[in-house]
């Protein structure tokens, strides 16, 4: 008889824009690899037709259900390739919606939840939160020519910043990075905060 996959885990590396997650998914990817452990990395917005739909949104909330809705799409991928053993490393989920709707948009946060729950029941087994002041994202999104009006709004990258922090408080499995460190020692803080919660050894 076939020998059932261990379910994977599931790891979601949050913050603004300029945190460094992207690098960082791509490196903890690398790392779980090296340790015997066959790692995904994704990212959200997930689905290039809702993609096109967010760019000709004109209102919060038709934003807000259109992210909820690629969250359901996006979910239903990530729950496969649990389901076949990959450790799976997202670039935003749930916590990104809430920090920038709820934070930064101003929406009801208990309405934002609602509709995510509605949208998806999957939650990471484990958050990382990039916090980085937004001064010093700002210099790094103007240095890779990606910034923008939204990006370097620091009025609201604060708000978000404060939503994140909300969310850290509440507990649960969401851990703090400082993320405007050197790119190495936050590498190392990942590791650790990864190693520490499942105790890993290579395989």
């Amino acid at each position: 008889m076939e020998r059932r996959k261990t379910r994977g885990k599931f790891i979601a590396l949050e913050g603004p824009d300029g945190t460094g997650k992207s690098t960082q998914a791509l490196l903890l990817a690398s790392f779980l690899k090296g340790m015997g452990i066959e790692a995904k990395v994704t990212r959200e917005p997930y689905d290039p037709g809702i993609l096109k739909a967010l760019a000709k949104s004109e209102s919060k909330e038709a934003s807000c259900l259109l992210f909820a809705a690629d969250r359901a799409i996006h979910s239903q991928k990530i729950e496969r390739l649990l389901e076949e053993g990959f450790w799976v490393i997202s670039d935003r989920f749930i916590d990104s919606s809430l920090a920038y709707q709820a934070g930064g948009w101003g929406m009801d946060l208990e309405k934002v939840e609602e509709i995510n729950a509605f949208a998806t029941s999957l939650r990471p087994d484990l958050t990382l939160i990039f916090s980085c002041p937004p001064a010093v994202c700002a210099r790094r999104m103007q240095r890779r020519g990606k910034e923008s009006g939204f990006d370097s709004d620091f009025l609201l990258q604060k708000k978000v910043g404060c939503l994140y922090g909300v969310l850290t408080r509440r507990g649960g499995e969401r851990k703090i990075v400082d993320a405007s460190q050197d790119p190495l020692k936050v590498e190392a803080r990942v590791r650790r905060e990864v190693k520490r919660k499942w105790r890993l050894k290579k395989r």
